[in-house]
């Protein structure tokens, strides 16, 4: 392994050359990094040999000599073969969903690998169970809540309140579904928490139907309207949200992030302070950059106190620095998880369920039209063929009665689709924000299991995107997917897998536009590419640094390199084994 002594090998220059020297930079603050491949990411020059930089900025890129030339008391690190590129952006990814669903037990269909513990697969409804109970016996707090995330009912067939209770009648059990949209509760937990009817009639039609305490069970606006508000302050207390986004940060730099964002960000009332802290704090290697969301706002408000409720959400973040929203961005959640088949396909589902709305066609009307004109960058999360005809519809309309260029408006995970309709997204100026891993976790499941598998296997068709030329990131909406760029990169050039398979190729990215999708076309779907994704001067010094090269490894092997360092705003921050 070709690492760094320590981390780098420092080479200090001697100033001996003074009369020729032509910065006027003091030799402590100018850093020149060589030795090793350089890939800018910069479409006219996409390698380079030297990257000069001061403090966060980059003051130069390209040409060794020149270099020397122009800053020839630059202390001078050398790569030692390794690859530096641009930073890693993980475009898409939750925090707060992050931090607690991994400091729970895990009990998913495929293994988890976190930072000091690795939870093992769950094969089957039998492993699973297997696995719940003997979780449950291990605590030793008769009276504490057992939190479970990982469940998946296509995985793991059914669950409800009666199958909880036999774990226990006394214990407080809450499994929370793998989409994180929805959530089973035993007899224990629902008293615990007075979960009851009357106030769940108080929220209005859909949550009515979206919830079910007769099984435990509440999903989508049952779960996210009604449920979370009331069970936050224990699943989320102060303790576990702390130790969660700790740990969170150390995962995320060993896999090279150096910035990422949330949509439609939930932050519950007293933990800003929380985030700032911690993520806000000096020592933190990325930036943690947030979009509003729209649903709660509207539902409180309605369309006339939308626009000034979402800004008014948006202060209690400084308005710049290391943590902060995205200025003019705003987040729809259209229709239902693809982990829980919920999404609106025009087809419908083999064995006949249906899929659900989160923000119903007519509601997505309203928010557009409050925010289209605003001039809001709109991001879409839609899973579903029917979701994102009735999406595009809209935007449609929205483009008719007001025409906008680089609007950058994005659709967000891009499960299912057709080849029509990647037309239309590509004529309507929008960009693409998919999860590869949705064929990688769950293809193969989809296609036995109510897609089948013509239009499971074709899900994410990003060959198709590539070739029309529209804009595209990958994300792993985790905890969706293990928040691993590189990761991210490999499903979407092999669409590999678990069990190894590779599904439908000639539906792949290229690993060249996989790659820009975790730098440049990241930065550009942010509006920041003037600042981040790419190595030129006047942009920011974060920096990722692999022990091999992306470009020459064998596709497969993608995923497999490991992360050397990360350099944040010009400070080095090594991964440590």
């Amino acid at each position: 392994m070709r690492r760094f002594s320590i981390l780098f090998v420092l080479i200090f220059v001697t100033a001996a050359c003074t009369e020729q020297q032509s910065d006027t930079h003091t030799p402590s603050n100018v850093k020149l990094m060589h030795g090793g491949t350089i890939y800018t990411m910069e479409e006219g020059s996409p390698t380079a040999e030297v990257v000069v930089y001061e403090g966060a900025d980059i003051l130069f890129v390209g040409d060794k000599a020149a270099a020397m030339q122009n800053y020839p008391n630059a202390e001078q690190i050398d790569l030692q073969g390794n690859t530096l590129m641009p930073g890693f952006i993980e475009q898409h990814m939750h925090p707060f969903l992050g931090a607690l669903t991994l400091r729970m037990v895990v009990i998913a269909p495929e293994t988890w690998e976190i930072p000091g513990k690795t939870w093992p697969a769950a094969v089957d409804g039998k492993d699973y169970m297997n696995k719940l109970v003997a979780a449950e016996a291990a605590m030793e707090d008769p009276n504490e809540i057992m939190w479970s995330w990982g469940y998946n009912n296509f995985f793991h067939g059914e669950l409800n309140r009666e199958m909880l209770d036999n774990i226990s009648m006394t214990r407080p059990i809450a499994v929370w579904h793998r989409s994180c949209h929805e959530f089973y509760f035993n007899t224990a937990a629902i008293k615990h928490f007075n979960l009851n009817q009357d106030d769940i009639n108080k929220l209005g039609k859909q949550v009515i139907e979206q919830s079910d305490l007769d099984k435990g069970h509440f999903y989508e606006g049952g779960a996210l309207v009604y449920l979370l508000p009331i069970i936050f302050p224990e699943l989320a207390s102060p303790e576990r949200m702390e130790a969660g986004l700790k740990q969170m940060v150390t995962m995320l730099q060993r896999k090279g992030v150096t910035a990422y964002m949330e949509p439609g960000a939930f932050i519950a009332p007293g933990s800003d302070k929380l985030y700032l802290d911690i993520l806000g704090d000096k020592d933190t290697p990325m930036y943690s950059y947030f979009v509003p969301e729209t649903k709660t706002p509207y539902v409180k408000f309605g369309k006339d106190g939308l626009l000034e409720a979402v800004e008014a959400s948006k202060q209690i973040f400084p308005s710049s620095g290391k943590i902060r929203f995205l200025d003019k961005q705003i987040k729809i959640l259209a229709d239902g998880a693809i982990i829980s088949q919920l999404m609106m396909m025009k087809e419908g589902y083999l064995d006949g369920h249906e899929g659900e709305w989160i923000q119903a066609p007519g509601d997505i009307e309203d928010i557009t039209e409050v925010f289209w004109k605003e001039g809001y960058q709109i991001h879409v999360h839609v899973n579903g063929d029917l979701g994102l005809e009735k999406v595009l519809d809209i935007f449609s309309k929205r483009m008719d009665e007001y025409p906008r260029k680089d609007h950058r408006s994005i659709i967000v995970h891009f499960a299912n689709s057709t080849e029509q309709q990647v037309a239309e997204i590509k004529q309507l100026g929008l960009l693409v924000s998919a999860n590869p891993y949705y064929v990688t976790g769950f293809s193969e499941r989809f296609g036995e299991v109510g897609l089948g598998e013509e239009r499971a296997h074709a899900m994410v068709r990003l060959a198709q995107v590539e070739k029309a030329g529209i804009s595209t990131t990958l994300h792993s909406d985790l905890p969706m997917a293990p928040s691993d760029p590189l990761y991210l990169a490999w499903s979407a050039a092999t669409r590999m897998t678990n069990s190894g398979n590779v599904i439908r190729p000639e539906l792949a990215l290229s690993r060249e536009a996989a790659l820009k999708a975790i730098t440049i076309e990241a930065a550009y779907s942010w509006r920041m590419e003037d600042q981040l994704g790419s190595l030129k001067a006047g942009k920011i010094a974060n920096f990722t640094i692999l022990e091999k090269d992306p470009y020459q490894v064998p596709l497969a092997q993608l995923k497999d390199i490991a992360v050397v360092s990360t350099v944040f705003e010009g400070k080095i921050y090594s991964v440590l084994e």
